[in-house]
């Protein structure tokens, strides 16, 4: 393997033959990486090569959390979820830049206040993925939304926190990356409140 690319893998005794991308763009590319494993086996091992997302829990003066319904494409489907996006578009923001853009686009919101959750991978046997997560506090809607043309969000609703929870639980939140998000900011937000 690469010193730059894999070197933990190296160390491991995974050997990087060969890599090609069969499909780029700026939200993702398929990587197709030709390896010789620890134990001798020749395979060939495809990924995603993700640039990162953002997630950002609004919440209220009133301490309602903000959510938004979205029709998904992929899963031909609607789902609760929260403000995110991909940093593979914002070349050269910071993933606050973004959270913040994030945030105006798709609920009209704004806030002088963001926290970092942290950032975690997400889908790890199959992508890299490295998503941020962030609480935006007191944040106020009165600025346009400008929806991207494949976004349909088609309502904003206010929880309380354990409304929001709730939904988590019963699978009304059925946006896996969203749950997580609501699940620290939750964490977090039980100990200040």
């Amino acid at each position: 393997m690469s010193k730059n690319d894999k070197p933990k893998g190296e160390k491991l005794g995974w050997c990087l033959l060969n890599s090609e991308k069969s499909y780029q763009s700026p939200w993702f590319d398929l990587r197709h990486d030709k390896l010789i494993l620890p134990n001798g086996q020749d395979i060939v091992y495809t990924y995603v090569e993700h640039p990162g997302s953002v997630f950002v829990i609004p919440l209220t003066s009133d301490r309602e959390i903000c959510l938004i319904r979205s029709y998904r494409y992929t899963v031909d489907d609607w789902c609760w979820e929260v403000p995110a996006g991909c940093l593979g578009d914002q070349i050269g923001s910071s993933p606050e830049e973004v959270a913040h853009q994030e945030l105006r686009e798709e609920i009209g919101g704004i806030t002088t206040q963001l926290e970092s959750l942290g950032w975690y991978y997400m889908a790890n046997g199959f992508a890299r993925l490295k998503n941020h997560f962030f609480i935006a506090y007191d944040v106020r809607l009165n600025e346009p939304t400008q929806h991207e043309s494949m976004e349909i969000i088609d309502r904003i609703c206010f929880v309380s926190i354990e409304d929001a929870l709730e939904m988590i639980c019963t699978g009304e939140v059925n946006d896996g990356e969203s749950a997580f998000a609501l699940l620290l900011a939750i964490k977090t937000l039980k100990r200040k409140f």
